[in-house]
């Protein structure tokens, strides 16, 4: 490679402008997960983001019994993701849409497969 070459490579290098991106793991992270509490007056969930797993908390707000389960499966796909967590044989399953950040159906399966529990929550 001639002289003038490599000056012209090493111009053109520095006349590039360095480009960052400054972009939150947090931010990108909440805009991807359903994090947040959501309830509908009877139940509420709080679903977070804790040591590198998706946690749920659920409480029924009649009788005060709570369950926290840690480590969901993840399903679905773009325009409608799935959050499963297993307990027992039951499942605990959250469905949210990107497009509808403020609402979450909340599902729960008996080991039987039979749905025992199918509400919307709002934020």
């Amino acid at each position: 490679m001639s002289l003038s070459a490599i000056a012209l490579a090493i111009g053109l290098g520095l006349a590039v402008p360095v480009i960052e991106s400054a972009i939150a793991p947090s931010v990108v992270l909440a805009q991807s997960l359903p994090t947040g509490t959501f309830s509908d007056g009877e139940w509420t969930v709080r679903i977070a983001y804790q040591g590198n797993a998706l946690t749920y908390y659920g409480r029924n707000e009649n009788s005060g019994d709570s369950l926290f389960l840690s480590g969901a499966s993840v399903g679905g796909n773009a325009s409608r993701r799935t959050y499963t967590w297993n307990n027992s044989g039951h499942r605990y399953r959250v469905s949210w849409q990107p497009s509808d950040p403020d609402t979450i159906r909340v599902e729960v399966f008996s080991p039987n497969g039979r749905n025992i529990l199918n509400r919307l929550l709002y934020r």
